[in-house]
Parts: structure tokens; sequence; C-alpha cells
């Protein structure tokens, strides 16, 4: 079950091990928020306003993989490994379109009963810390429905 933190006209929705949230916080100017989310117990992104409606899109609409070989117990590196070499699921997992993660390459889809999302920041030599949120489906719908709701009420304010 997610949790709710309030303060500073920000909100934080996460699930109870802290592996995977979204922090959604309203800025001044035409419909801007500041976007960020928790992987693996680490918040990412930048603070700088932007538009969440793709990114909303994205998060209610990710893949399902039911191939074996990308079982949720496998090293980070290797996963990344196997979705680059597999364009068509490089691009269906690929999470994309908020200003805030620009310096992040971030892929999401469901295994089993269970949200798995990798965030690599972009770096020159293509390395980087391979950062990994997993939280069940019921976690994961519940954390967007909430970030959703409220991003959708804040913008009739």
């Amino acid at each position: 079950m997610s949790q709710f933190k309030y303060g500073e006209a920000k909100l934080r929705f996460l699930d109870d091990a802290g592996q995977f949230g979204l922090l959604v916080s309203p800025l001044p100017g035409h419909r801007m928020f500041r976007f960020q989310i928790l992987v693996g117990g680490r918040l990412i992104g930048d603070q700088e306003g932007c538009i969440l409606g793709s990114i909303m899109a994205q998060l209610e609409d990710r893949p399902r993989i039911d191939d074996a070989k990308f079982d949720v117990e496998l090293d980070p590196t290797d996963l990344m490994d196997m979705l680059a070499a597999d364009e068509s699921l490089y691009d269906v997992t690929m999470m994309s379109s908020v200003e805030s993660l620009d310096g992040w390459t971030l892929h999401g889809f469901f295994r089993a009963d269970r949200f798995l999302l990798l965030a690599r920041e972009v770096v020159r030599d293509g390395g980087g810390e391979i950062l990994v949120g997993s939280v069940e489906r019921a976690d994961y719908d519940s954390i967007v429905e909430a970030a959703r709701d409220f991003w959708l009420k804040s913008q009739l304010q």
C-alpha cells in the first residue's frame, strides 16, 4: 500500500519498502509540476518544472513481459543488455517524455505480479550505476492512480 506524505504543496506516493514512488508537486506557471521518481530507494530527476501528461499516460500503460529470461531476480546490467539487444522490447519498455528525467534512461515493465523499473543515469562513457525498483503490481497501480488523481485535481485549481 502507498504512503502519502504531505508538505510544502507536494505529494510523495511510494510503496511501503521505499523501492518505487512518484513525487508530484505543482509549481507556479500554467500546469507546471515538479516530477521525480523513486527507484530502488533513490529519488531521481531534476527539480525543474515540466508538463506531466505524457509520463502519466506512460505510467498507466506499461507493457507486460512474459519471457522468463526477464526474471526480476536477474542482474540489472544483464537486464539492460537484454533490453538493448531486442529493439522492439527496448522501445516498448522505454519511459520518456518528461523533461525532469532527461538525464536518465528508464525502462519499466510488468513481469509476473511485479512492476520492475530500471534507471541508468546518462553519462559520457555510457556506463553508470543502474538503479532497480521492484514493487507488487497492486502497489504500483495504487501509487500511479493516486499520483494521477492528485495531478488531475491540481490542474482544476
